[in-house]
């Protein structure tokens, strides 16, 4: 992988364990709302596709007010609390930095919000290690369609052979593959692991330390 030029990073559950975050926000939505919550597991099982997916799959029995309505609450509790107990995963750093010492152009697309994706970054100390972050606003399509690839590709001036995008999920696979650039599973964070291996990944990960 060392031969590669462009390295794009999932964010939750790839560089960043986030899941006690992003639960604690789904449920002060349900919460304020009187509606059931859910334990950790069962909210981070749905992670991946943006907070409104992560919202309409947990209550997908209510009225699209409600679910606007708990969104709304999700972003606001969120927004304001986006590094509570949110670590980034070992050997994140460590790589984002070597990566940069080889000269080599760094990205994160994520399907959470662009702005807040960057402040979690800061607050965690490694946006100075990253060229460009695009999340799920960031362009008209969010991962698994491979515009935000695209949109990186054509920003950072990188070639699709010399591309990779770095991932736990299917998702991540996804977008690679319809972005026609090298995919990477990493065997950590949140997503479907049998699906995503089924889907055959260029490489397979057991943790971020690669370099």
């Amino acid at each position: 992988m060392k031969h590669l030029e462009l390295y794009i990073f999932d964010l939750d559950g790839t560089l960043l364990d986030s899941g006690k975050d992003i639960a604690l926000a789904a449920n002060y939505a349900f919460e304020k709302l009187n509606l059931k919550t859910f334990s950790e597991e069962e909210i981070i099982s749905k992670v991946g596709y943006g907070a409104k997916k992560l919202i309409e799959d947990l209550i997908p029995e209510y009225p699209q007010e409600i679910k606007d309505k708990a969104l709304e609450y999700f972003k606001e509790f969120y927004y304001s609390n986006p590094v509570i107990h949110s670590r980034l995963y070992e050997g994140a750093e460590e790589t984002l930095k070597k990566l940069k010492e080889l000269s080599k152009k760094v990205a994160v697309v994520t399907n959470k919000y662009e702005v807040l994706s960057v402040e979690i970054l800061k607050k965690l100390n490694v946006i100075d290690y990253i060229d460009l972050v695009v999340g799920a606003d960031t362009t008209s399509e969010k991962k698994p369609h491979p515009l935000p690839v695209f949109y990186t590709l054509e920003k950072l001036k990188s070639d699709k052979d010399k591309s990779i995008i770095i991932g736990d999920s299917e998702t991540d696979v996804l977008t690679g593959k319809n972005a026609g650039i090298k995919t990477a599973l990493v065997l950590q964070g949140y997503g479907n692991k049998e699906f995503a291996l089924s889907l055959n990944p260029d490489y397979v990960l057991d943790s971020l330390k690669f370099i």
